[in-house]
């Protein structure tokens, strides 16, 4: 029993007496040692990925163009449908990226933009190898990527990217604010030079998909699964979108490296459909979204669409046609199946309640707050809130203390546990005081309340 131990801590102690082997610099900084020469490596990548190297006094990189014609179809959606230029001085765009006023679309297009990066985690060692860029021209939709050869190669093709944003009238990226600004930005500033996206206006589509289309799987749209707001979800639903051979995400940042080590660019060549792809997916997602809010609520397809659709128009000031929206999403709630139409529903009744509330159509709001307080499947929190409501109806609009009492009940009964405990009992008081000033008459006690005791 002991000699093999014995053996084993001779291995250990020879392994020990070895040299420790040399790591490279550059592996160390996060970064792969080359071992093609960098003006090889850029001819290499022209030659696979169909590019031109533009060379500079500072460095190398390259320009991967392609243009796709109105004729091009994108699932079941052509570019000629999508609006070209027309897309940036949309009302509806300004509206749905929540941007103070409409853009300038009259010399500026409008840019689109997303990035494959050394690392999906972001932080200050990740950088952009491709920065993909997409425009509408005036005969169809023109793709613009920027590959880096080199990371030393980084700085001319930020110099390009930076001429490309300042001529542009505003940013459309996903999820571009939280991950693509905020990563370019950190290059910028690592390389010394002035990011260009300050005061450019940026709508991320991404919050907009939340809002108009994360949806459960019982929705009318048959969502392959529940991460209903990845892109590729997305258009594969809404645009029957594809894809063939597509790479995904968590492999890129190694076919980059694998290409920075043996200067073969081929596996790189997904990499950039799958950019180009989700650039188009990009653009029609935000037509679909700027359409959609133009012919609410009859262009909507569910109860989440026009509720969205209405909760966008009422921050605008459009008032009567978020109106109707939030009715549609009601009456849509009623025909569909799922938790998402409950919920689409339960949200729609509350924006009329506080609108109507809002606009003096108190027993309006009184017949919204009642449907939710009668839903069974509501949450907590909002048939909290509607109880609440009901009782403050009744005691201080509709002057019905034994319903406002009865609501008020409710309401504190839903209440336990929580913290507006105190609330409710000092509304309940004062209702118990008010009706029982209101038994006492000039007469006496009333008769039945000495009959109770």
């Amino acid at each position: 029993m002991t000699r093999p131990l014995d053996s084993r801590l001779r291995e250990i102690l020879a392994e020990r007496r070895q040299p420790a082997t040399r790591i490279p610099q550059s592996a160390i900084d996060g970064h792969p040692a080359p071992r093609i020469p960098q003006p090889l490596l850029a001819e290499r990548a022209a030659d696979a990925l169909d590019g031109d190297v533009v060379e500079t006094a500072r460095g190398a990189f390259l320009v991967v163009d392609r243009f796709y014609p109105l004729d091009h179809a994108h699932g079941l959606s052509r570019v000629g449908d999508w609006g070209g230029l027309s897309l940036t001085s949309r009302d509806e765009l300004a509206m749905v990226g929540g941007l103070s006023s409409p853009l300038d679309g009259e010399t500026r297009s409008l840019l689109f933009v997303d990035l494959e990066t050394t690392g999906l985690a972001g932080g200050a060692g990740t950088y952009a190898f491709l920065v993909g860029c997409a425009y509408f021209e005036a005969h169809g939709f023109r793709t613009v990527q920027y590959f880096l050869p080199g990371y030393q190669h980084e700085r001319p093709l930020l110099d390009a990217v930076d001429g490309l944003v300042r001529r542009s009238a505003g940013l459309v990226s996903y999820n571009g604010k939280s991950f693509d600004v905020p990563v370019l930005e950190t290059r910028y500033q690592f390389n010394r030079m002035a990011p260009p996206f300050d005061g450019l206006a940026h709508v991320d589509m991404l919050h907009v998909a939340r809002r108009f289309w994360r949806a459960a799987p019982a929705s009318p749209y048959s969502w392959p699964d529940s991460d209903s707001c990845r892109l590729t979800t997305l258009e594969r639903v809404l645009f029957g979108v594809r894809r063939v051979g597509d790479v995904p995400g968590m492999d890129i940042p190694s076919r980059y490296f694998d290409f920075m080590r043996s200067g073969d660019a081929r596996p790189l060549l997904p990499v950039l459909e799958h950019n180009r792809l989700d650039l188009l997916s990009l653009a029609a997602l935000t037509v679909r979204a700027v359409t959609t809010l133009a012919r609410a609520p009859e262009g909507c397809v569910t109860a989440r669409e026009s509720l969205a659709a209405g909760r966008v128009l009422e921050r605008a000031g459009r008032l009567d046609i978020a109106m109707r929206c939030f009715e549609d999403a009601v009456r849509r709630a009623g025909r569909e199946r799922g938790a998402d139409a409950g919920w689409a529903r339960t949200e729609a009744l509350r924006a009329l309640a506080l609108r109507h509330r809002r606009e003096g159509r108190h027993d309006h709001a009184a017949e919204a707050w009642q449907a939710i307080a009668d839903d069974r499947h509501v949450s907590p929190v909002l048939r909290r809130e509607a109880l609440e409501a009901l009782a403050i109806h009744f005691e201080h609009r509709a002057r019905n203390l034994d319903e406002a009492r009865r609501f008020a009940e409710r309401s504190l009964a839903e209440r336990i546990g929580t913290l507006g405990m105190d609330r409710g009992r000092h509304r309940l008081a004062r209702l118990e005081r008010k009706l029982a000033g209101r038994a006492v008459g000039p007469g006496g006690p009333d008769p039945t309340l000495l009959l109770q005791d």
